[in-house]
């Protein structure tokens, strides 16, 4: 369908496209790159300086503590030792495409292209629902779709790879190549080097032709190349993973592991955090509670409406509504096994590659209201979707201003010009942001782990340490007037580097009070 013909035949339809198409182009401007680096943000800076300053032969990750912490220890980031390297859990495709862009953009480079990315994802899927501005415009507005993909570049990325394969899969007509087919497998399964978890698509998608469409000799062939391009692309990535890391899954499946196995009837508090919230995160229908009518409703039509038994009833299902019909039975794969995602952060981006089949669903849903309460039932299901939009806008607030946060804390580090920074939180590792690799710093949680980590490493060799304590540890004893008195965390701290430090300098923040030690010249 031409981009001027059909349902663009308004001016306010267009201008509504182009505003939808230009907001990924303004969030480096709302979120700005340089303000995010904290957390697995920061966690993924440092495997792509890694990569390049090990001149892309390597993921182990070089950090500025590695003389005084060697066995990794006390790494101020998430990761995992294997064999002799210290690995992140972070996809290691990523860290390489972090290495390509640091050198000559710095980190706002990476945030751009990934920006660029969700734009192309919302052109494919526009063309693939024939320019429907309800399908664009809740996919923008009413769902993570654009903040995730922006602000998680390895979501962003795999979400394009994944929706690319699927496009040239789904646009593809009966004189196409089988070479095209067997391409749009392998780019589907090329999004697993950046989300593992985006293997469960494909797999979910090859599951529905077949049921559906196999019977049909025409439809077979496009099938089966699809399948064999999936089946070399994952293959591919199992089989170097297994050479590199020991395991087919890679480090983050390592890492997320012991959750992941556990019986259903006791991941409740993961499903809770994953599907509807938890004290610190909104979870997937938490931030959109409308796709949760979208999910009972799709039960009902796949089951019964659309029985795929029926030969009949599979003549009359395109490949673009099996496309959504797959999108949704991975989702409900991936929740079953969930791993600890549900708990520590947000639900929709371990499950973003479902949105695009939630919203596509929910277009069926409308098309398919009675007649006598098709207007009631669009009015109520378009004032849930309004809450949805009010939370887009209300998340990317929250991750502007804690942006600007984590650009105060670097302030600090910049006047306090330590030797060491120690974090009792790995989080506040962010207090380093862009300057990570110029001062060594060290995770020390624990009482005994200040005192294992300074017998090893001899206080006298730093002028001074700024120390970052969480206040979630001394909440129960703090004293506002004095915040150090019956800190036991800062009592070992003093008793471990002895007389010869004292503290010269603190700030006692919202959540963390950070403190410098200086020696006595």
């Amino acid at each position: 369908m031409s981009f001027l013909g059909g349902k663009l035949h308004s001016k306010w339809t267009k201008f509504t496209f182009c505003f939808l198409f230009l907001l990924p182009l303004l969030y480096p401007f709302l979120l700005k790159p340089g303000e995010q680096l904290y957390s697995d943000h920061l966690g993924k800076f440092i495997l792509g300086e890694s990569v390049g300053r090990n001149g892309f032969l390597s993921g182990n990750l070089v950090l500025p503590a590695r003389n005084l912490d060697p066995e990794g220890n006390y790494c101020p980031t998430e990761c995992i030792r294997i064999g002799g390297e210290l690995i992140s859990p972070f996809p290691a495709a990523l860290g390489y495409v972090y290495a390509v862009f640091l050198p000559w953009s710095g980190i706002v480079g990476v945030y751009v292209a990934t920006a660029i990315l969700v734009l192309l994802s919302f052109l494919l899927l526009s063309i693939l629902w024939d320019w429907d501005p309800i399908y664009l415009g809740v996919l923008v507005l009413a769902s993570p779709f654009l903040v995730n993909g922006y602000f998680f570049p390895d979501v962003g990325i795999a979400s394009f790879l994944f929706l690319a394969g699927s496009f040239l899969f789904l646009r593809s007509g009966p004189s196409s190549s089988w070479l095209r087919f067997v391409s749009a497998g392998f780019i589907c399964a090329s999004a697993a080097w950046f989300r593992i978890e985006s293997i469960v698509f494909p797999l979910a998608f090859i599951f529905f032709l077949s049921i559906y469409k196999f019977y049909n000799i025409e439809e077979r062939s496009r099938i089966l190349g699809y399948s064999l391009g999936f089946l070399v692309g994952v293959g591919l990535l199992l089989g170097i993973q297994y050479i590199l890391y020991g395991h087919p899954l890679g480090p983050r499946f390592s890492f997320n592991q012991p959750t992941m196995f556990l019986p259903p009837w006791k991941k409740w508090e993961i499903y809770t955090g994953l599907l509807i919230a938890n004290p610190n995160r909104l979870g997937f229908f938490g931030y959109t509670p409308g796709l949760l009518i979208v999910l009972f409703f799709f039960v009902y039509y796949v089951f019964f409406k659309n029985n795929p038994f029926k030969r009949s009833s599979a003549s009359e299902i395109s490949n673009r509504d099996l496309f959504v019909f797959s999108g949704i039975a991975a989702f409900l794969a991936l929740v079953v096994s969930a791993p600890n995602d549900g708990i520590i952060d947000f639900g929709s981006r371990y499950l973003h590659l479902s949105l695009p089949a939630f919203v596509g669903m929910f277009l069926i849903l409308t098309e398919n209201l009675g007649e006598k309460f098709r207007k009631i039932a669009k009015i109520v299901l378009f004032t849930i979707l309004l809450y949805s939009v009010y939370i887009s806008f209300s998340y990317t607030q929250i991750l502007v201003k804690y942006g600007r946060k984590t650009t105060k804390l670097n302030a600090i580090y910049l006047e306090q010009k330590p030797d060491l920074v120690v974090v009792q939180i790995r989080t506040y590792s962010q207090i380093l942001g862009k300057y990570f690799f110029q001062t060594p710093s060290v995770w020390l949680m624990k009482e005994g782990h200040i005192k294992n980590f300074f017998s090893k490493n001899r206080p006298e060799q730093f002028q001074k340490i700024l120390f970052v304590q969480t206040k979630a540890s001394i909440l129960e004893s703090l004293n506002d007037a004095d915040p150090f008195l019956k800190n036991k965390y800062y009592e070992s701290i003093t008793q471990t580097l002895g007389p010869d430090f004292k503290k010269v300098w603190s700030e006692n923040k919202e959540d963390v009070l950070i403190f410098s030690m200086e020696r006595k010249k």
